[in-house]
């Protein structure tokens, strides 16, 4: 069965996911390059579909494959195109004055704005992605998007709980990206 998985790598450049005994890092995702009865060579892909190197690991260290996941078919979408997610595409009106105003004001730019999932961090260091559904001068809410561009539900904060946010980060666009996939035309 693992040299089905494998060999389907190599032969079809279907990306795989590897998962090693004693690793905190999770996993490494890509295909497979070549492999013999000890080892297997991975051309491995960065969270953002990059290319990111020939990793040659031993087939006994493996603690197990994955196969056909959203996050592994997000990374073969995203190497597809790999620069798209490094094209930054948001451009601030009137020389960023957009962002001098205030939470309330900046985010009601971005009311029903399907273009740009946006980054929030809380002031006690959580971090949420979606996209602005609504807010007023206390609270805005959005749609929770995951990091496989999966919608996950819908959260109100309260502005005073919100330390910063960021627009058009990386992983907000690999989310969008993976979002307009998951969602074509909404």
């Amino acid at each position: 069965m693992i040299l089905d998985i494998i060999e389907m790598s190599k032969n079809l450049k279907t990306f795989v996911g590897l998962n090693f005994y004693g690793s905190d890092n999770g996993f490494y995702c890509g295909y497979v390059i070549d492999y013999n009865e000890e080892f297997v060579v991975l051309q491995h892909f960065s969270k953002y579909g990059m290319s990111d190197g020939l990793l040659t690991h031993k087939l006994a260290d493996i603690k197990y494959f994955e196969t056909d996941t959203d996050y592994i078919k997000g990374i073969e979408h995203l190497a597809k195109s790999p620069n798209a997610v490094f094209e930054q595409t948001y451009q601030p009106k009137s020389g960023g004055n957009d962002f001098t105003e205030g939470f309330p004001s900046l985010l009601e730019n971005f009311i029903g704005n399907k273009v740009y999932i946006i980054k929030f961090e809380l002031n006690d260091d959580e971090v949420y992605y979606g996209l602005i559904d609504w807010c007023d001068e206390n609270y805005f809410t959005i749609t929770n998007i995951d990091p496989d561009g999966l919608i996950t539900g819908k959260a109100t904060f309260k502005f005073e709980d919100l330390k910063l946010y960021w627009v058009d980060d990386l992983d907000c666009r690999k989310r969008k990206i993976l979002y307009d996939v998951k969602y074509p035309g909404r």
